[in-house]
């Protein structure tokens, strides 16, 4: 009975603690060369290299991207993977994130609305399908 216990109490503690470990892993997106280079295996050297990437080929989109980096192979990621983490691409630094929901479509993306003769809503993106008799009642949708 108590070795049970003892597991549930020691699942328990590595299922509470995931997360505050995953929290303290660097985002690559994000990272500064100084933090980059606080990683164990990561040196200077390497660090530059990193950035060098994220600058000319654009965010990583998932840690396996490192190994596109000269100094770091197969063993080298499965080190890095305690450290270093792939951040969501589409972050709140998106603009989207802040514009109001008419304006993160272009223009030929816009949803439209209008009433019909009974009082039912309809929604297009297509405003110039409307019938003609229901255009005076075509408002895009905020």
């Amino acid at each position: 009975m108590l070795k049970r216990i003892f597991y549930f109490y020691v699942l328990f503690l590595f299922f509470a603690f995931i997360p505050l470990l995953a929290q303290n892993k660097i985002d690559l997106n994000k990272a500064t060369l100084e933090e980059l280079k606080k990683v164990p295996g990561i040196g200077e050297v390497i660090a530059k290299n990193i950035i060098e990437y994220r600058e000319k080929e654009g965010p990583f989109k998932n840690i396996e991207d490192l190994k596109k980096i000269k100094g770091i192979g197969e063993k080298k990621l499965e080190l890095l993977r305690n450290y270093l983490t792939v951040g969501d691409t589409v972050g709140t630094s998106n603009p989207s994130d802040t514009l109001p929901f008419n304006e993160t479509y272009p223009k030929e993306r816009q949803i439209y609305y209008y009433k019909d003769e009974k009082g039912i809503l309809h929604y297009t993106q297509f405003p110039e399908t409307v019938p003609e008799k229901y255009r005076k009642t075509l408002r895009p949708l905020r």
